[in-house]
C-alpha cells in the first residue's frame, strides 16, 4: 500500500504518492490553488464528470480567495474597503475569525501589512526599523473585519490574505462536493492539506507519512485517518533575506515581527481542513509547548510538532492516529 507523504511547507508545491489509477479507484492531478492537487475516489458512475467538476469548483474558489488575482472578491475588498462578498468567501472569513479565537489571535488573516513591509525591507535589503512595525501593527487585528449580511467591511491601511486557511478551506468545499455526488471513499490533497474519507484503494483507514525535515525521503511518524484532515506545515524554505539575515515568513500578530525560533514542522489533525490549516499556522507562532496545550482543550485537534532541536512534542490524543 503506498503512503501518502506530507510536505513541510505551507506555501510548498507539492506532489503527493497518492495511488494509482487502477483497480476500483480513480486519481487525477491538476495545479490549482497554488500548489498540486490530487483528487482521488472510488471509481464510480460518472467518475472523470465528477472529477471534472470538483476540479472545477476549486478553480472557481480559487478565484474568489486569491490575493495574488486582481480580480478576486479579496483583492477587491482590499482595495475598496468595503463590498458584497459571496457566500463562500463570507463562510472563510467567519471559519478564518473562529480560529483566531481558539488560537489566542495567533492566526490573523489581516498580517498582510506586516508581511508586506518584510517584503519591502527584502527589497532594499535593510531590516523594517520598530518604527515602521509599529506604525504597519495599528493595522492589523482580525477583529477590525466587519460583517453585516453580504457585506464586509475593513479599515483604510487594513489588507487580508487567506494564504493561511483558504487551500483547507478549499479542500473541504471540495469533499462535500464529491460526498453530495455520492462518493462514499476518496481523498482530496492540496500540497499538503489533506482530508481522506471512507476506505483507500486496500480497504482500510488511509495511511499518511510525516515527513522528517532532517532526512531527505525519510517518514519520521505514520498515521491513519479516516473522515478526518491532516495539514502538514513548515517555515523553514520560505523566509525573507534581509543582509544575510533569514526571517521567517510567518509573522506574530501581536508583535509583527517575522517569528524567529519557529518550528521545523506542524502536522494538525482535526475534524476539516481548513481548522488543520488555520491551526497549523497559528501554532508556529505560539510554539511547541503553548501549541499543545491550546490543542489538548479543542475537541478533535490534535497535534504533532518537530522543532529545530529534533525534540518532538504531541498532544495527548495525537497517538490514536500513529501507526508502529
Amino acid at each position: 500500500m503506498k503512503l501518502i507523504t506530507l510536505t513541510v511547507g505551507i506555501f510548498s508545491f507539492f506532489l503527493a504518492a497518492a495511488p494509482s489509477a487502477s483497480g476500483s479507484y480513480l486519481s487525477r492531478q491538476e495545479t490549482a490553488a497554488g500548489t498540486f492537487v490530487t483528487i482521488t475516489i472510488e471509481d464510480t458512475k460518472n467518475g472523470d464528470e465528477i472529477l471534472e467538476g470538483t476540479f472545477s469548483l476549486i478553480r472557481k474558489l480559487e478565484k474568489l480567495f486569491s490575493s495574488f488575482d486582481e480580480e478576486s472578491e479579496i483583492s477587491r475588498l482590499n482595495r475598496q474597503k468595503k463590498t458584497a462578498l459571496s457566500q463562500e468567501t463570507l463562510l472563510l472569513l467567519k471559519k478564518s475569525f473562529f480560529i483566531s479565537g481558539i488560537s489566542e489571535g495567533a492566526f490573523d488573516i489581516t498580517c498582510k501589512p506586516i508581511t508586506e513591509l518584510y517584503r519591502t525591507a527584502e527589497k532594499r535589503n535593510r531590516p523594517p526599523t520598530e518604527k515602521e512595525i509599529e506604525d504597519v501593527l495599528i493595522h492589523v487585528g482580525w477583529e477590525k473585519v466587519k460583517i453585516k449580511g453580504n457585506t464586509a467591511e475593513i479599515p483604510e491601511k487594513s489588507m487580508i490574505d487567506l494564504g493561511g486557511i483558504a487551500k483547507g478551506y478549499i479542500v473541504d468545499m471540495a469533499i462535500t462536493r464529491l460526498k453530495d455526488r455520492g462518493v462514499k471513499n476518496g481523498m482530496v490533497n492540496a500540497g499538503g492539506d489533506i482530508y481522506a474519507f471512507g476506505k483507500n484503494p486496500g480497504g482500510k483507514d488511509w495511511q499518511i507519512g510525516i515527513r522528517n525535515p532532517f532526512r531527505k525521503n525519510g517518514i519520521i511518524r505514520k498515521i491513519s485517518v479516516r473522515d478526518f484532515a491532516v495539514a502538514t506545515s513548515g517555515d523553514y524554505e520560505r523566509y525573507f533575506s534581509i543582509k544575510n539575515k533569514k526571517y521567517g515568513h510567518i509573522v506574530n500578530p501581536a508583535t509583527g515581527r517575522s517569528v524567529q525560533d519557529f518550528p521545523v514542522s506542524v502536522t494538525v489533525t482535526a475534524p476539516d481542513c481548513a481548522i488543520a490549516d488555520g491551526l497549523a499556522t497559528a501554532f508556529f507562532v505560539l510554539g511547541a509547548k503553548k501549541s499543545v496545550r491550546i490543542a489538548d482543550k479543542i475537541d478533535g485537534v490534535e497535534v504533532f510538532i518537530i522543532d529545530a532541536n529534533r525534540i518532538t512534542y504531541e498532544s495527548k490524543n495525537f497517538s490514536k492516529f500513529t501507526l508502529p
